[in-house]
């Protein structure tokens, strides 16, 4: 299945039997890794660094974390 890095938008295929959603992927053209996201039944791409924007937007929330 072809897929879009976000990075450079360079389009690859990636093996849809061999990945699931949340799986990180990296471009082989510019090496940025991104996570594997279905949408509609369609694998797409994300930056890796969204992942973690999501978990601290849900857990988190807006306040800032002071340890």
């Amino acid at each position: 299945m072809k897929v879009k890095c976000p990075k450079c938008k360079e389009k690859f295929d990636i093996d849809k039997n061999s990945h699931d959603e949340g799986d990180s992927v990296e471009c082989p053209e510019c090496g940025a890794s991104s996570i594997i996201a279905v949408k509609k039944g369609n694998f797409h791409l994300e930056p890796e660094e969204s992942k973690y924007d999501k978990y601290e937007e849900e857990f988190l929330g807006d306040e800032d974390y002071e340890a």
